[in-house]
């Protein structure tokens, strides 16, 4: 049955400079609620994407006109883990509450650096980036895997998500 009804809410703040010279950038923090009751069940429970609390904070700088440095920074309080579980140390139990347990924040940090070769009619640039610049583990549920009727202890299933990823590249605009 369809039984499940829910709401969102939540606000934002983000603040912005603008400027073709030396440093611009963005800082936005954003605060939510979403939760679902259950009408058969009578319960009441975090939504499984509910995120409470997010930042973002850009910043780049112009070292010369055609030089670019930018870095990012990105921050998000864990997702319910979707399900009725409990910790204890490393091993997880069946619960009494709906997505009461949560995935550990997510943080990241990314640096870029550009260099523009400007044209009459088109553009080169070369860029060096860094995804993750600190290699923190981040990770997303997968999956419920197996549950012990004697124990109550589940095996639960995580993905890790961008571990550091250097590049490189070329983009041509014309």
């Amino acid at each position: 049955r369809n039984s499940v009804r829910g709401y969102a809410r939540g606000v934002e703040i983000f603040l912005q400079r603008r400027t073709a010279n030396r440093l611009a950038g963005w800082v936005s923090y954003a605060l939510g609620y979403a939760r679902l009751r259950d009408g058969e069940t009578r319960i009441s429970f975090p939504a499984d994407f509910d995120q409470r609390h997010t930042v973002n904070i850009y910043a780049g700088y112009r070292i010369r006109p055609t030089v670019n440095l930018s870095l990012k920074w990105l921050y998000g309080s864990g997702f319910p883990i979707p399900g009725f579980y409990r910790r204890d140390g490393t091993r997880y139990f069946l619960a009494e509450s709906r997505n009461a347990l949560r995935l550990d924040p997510y943080h990241r940090a990314d640096v870029r650096l550009n260099k523009a070769y400007v044209f009459d009619r088109w553009k080169l640039t070369l860029y060096a980036e860094v995804v993750n610049l600190f290699n923190r583990a981040n990770y997303r549920f997968e999956s419920f895997g197996s549950y012990n009727a004697r124990t109550g202890q589940c095996n639960l299933y995580f993905d890790r998500l961008l571990p550091i990823l250097p590049s490189a590249g070329v983009v041509l605009e014309f």
